[in-house]
């Protein structure tokens, strides 16, 4: 008996993927980015400040975007909608367990 290998192209292959693991869309290649657990705090601070963006990695292994924040340099420019109050964004670096690396409302 002849097996048939079928490929499928890569947008139907995301498709399944975003439909099947939920979240498996938004999650980014492990070896795509480098996550904060992998970076000191400092370069955490400073990758977000650069980029306006930085990687975290789950306790599944997927690694997710985080942006959305002010960076350090620039929280006292944070208005919060009356109610809410600007608080850290903390997130696991490779020299401590809670760094702030942005400032969001809550």
């Amino acid at each position: 008996m002849t097996s048939i290998l079928i490929r499928r192209p890569a947008y139907i292959a995301m498709a399944l993927a975003s439909l099947v693991g939920g979240t498996a869309a938004l999650a980014v290649p492990a070896h795509a980015q480098v996550t904060t657990d992998r970076m000191s705090c400092s370069k955490v601070v400073a990758t977000y400040e650069r980029n306006g963006r930085i990687y975290i990695k789950t306790r599944t292994g997927q690694v997710l975007p985080i942006y959305g924040g002010v960076p350090l340099s620039r929280k006292n420019e944070l208005r919060c909608s009356r109610g809410s109050v600007p608080a850290g964004y903390r997130v696991k670096s490779s020299d401590k367990k809670r760094c702030v690396a942005m400032y969001k409302c809550s």
